[in-house]
Parts: C-alpha cells; structure tokens; sequence
C-alpha cells in the first residue's frame, strides 16, 4: 500500500499509475481482512502497488523506512506500516488529491486515519516502539532523513520530521 499512497504524491506521477494506485490500495485494504480468502484480491492489489513502485520515484515514506531498517535493523514490513499514516499526514496539506483518493480507496474520512485503522484492524504492529526502535534514535533518524531527501510533496523540516517520528514511536493515530 505504502507504493501505491507514494506513486499518487510523486514528482513524477501520471494518470495511469494514479489509476493503479488507486485501485491498488482499495483491492488490498478489501483483501487483507479476509485473510487466505481474499488471496487472489491480494495478489491482484500487490501487483498493482509493485508495478507503481517501478513507475515512479517515491518519497518521504520510504526515505523514512531505509533509515528506519538500515541504521536500527527495524524489520521492513512492519516499519512501512507504521510509518505509512505518518508520512500521510505529514504530505496531507500539500498533496490534496492524493489524499483523496487514499481516503476514498480506504473507504475512509481521511488518508491517514484510515491506514492507521486497517493496521490497527489487522492487528499490525502501530508504533515503531513495539519493533525494536530506540526512542533515543529519534533525532538521529530525523537528522539522516533531512541529510539527502528524496523528492517530497511537502517540504522536510527537520523539527516536523522529529515529530512526526514521535508519534510514530508512540503510535499516536494521526489527528
């Protein structure tokens, strides 16, 4: 999912993988509650997510993300999913459309509430806290993701950064 909410925010986006990752998102988040009978949904929405990965640059998510496995061995999966409603609303005010159409894939009143509901209704992990994360590693995370960003919608500030991985950390929903 967190492919497909970046590829609708990214600097080098287009209409067809916006229709991509839109449709990717709904068919996972109507799969994932399934379990093994929403399989074939689930490969179908993956597919979609992956093939917008390969189309399209992403973004403050996943610089998040590589900082998060690489300096402090956090595991992949989980990391995306508690970053992922974050990074959302960290973007939300300066990709509207995108996040229209995350909410409306989702079924949901906003991007970023949303994804933190379907984790929390999947029973994900929502807080980097209960992955392994140091909460003295903060700063530092923030201070390697602002260090060589990728393209974002929004501007990275550093402090804004901070916080957003405080409410990471903690597993704050975001407001």
């Amino acid at each position: 999912i967190a492919h497909a909410v970046e590829g609708l925010y990214a600097v080098d986006g287009n209409p067809i993988v916006s229709l991509m990752a839109e449709e990717g998102i709904r068919a996972l988040a109507a799969a994932l509650p399934k379990g093994k009978a929403g399989q074939d949904e689930a490969l179908y929405g993956a597919w979609l997510c992956g093939t917008v990965l390969g189309s399209v640059a992403m973004a403050l998510h996943h610089k998040l993300c590589h900082v998060l496995g690489g300096t402090f061995d956090l595991p992949h999966a989980e990391s995306h999913t508690v970053v992922l409603p974050h990074a959302t609303a960290y973007n939300a005010p300066s990709s509207t459309e995108a996040m229209q159409r995350i909410a409306r894939a989702l079924g949901a009143p906003t991007a970023e509430q949303g994804l933190y509901d379907l984790a929390r209704s999947l029973g994900a992990p929502l807080s980097l806290k209960d992955i392994g994360m140091p909460e003295a590693g903060l700063d530092k995370a923030a201070d390697i993701a602002v260090s060589n960003p990728y393209p974002n919608p929004r501007k990275l500030e550093r402090e804004a950064i901070r916080a957003l991985l405080h409410d990471a950390y903690f597993g704050r929903r975001p407001a």
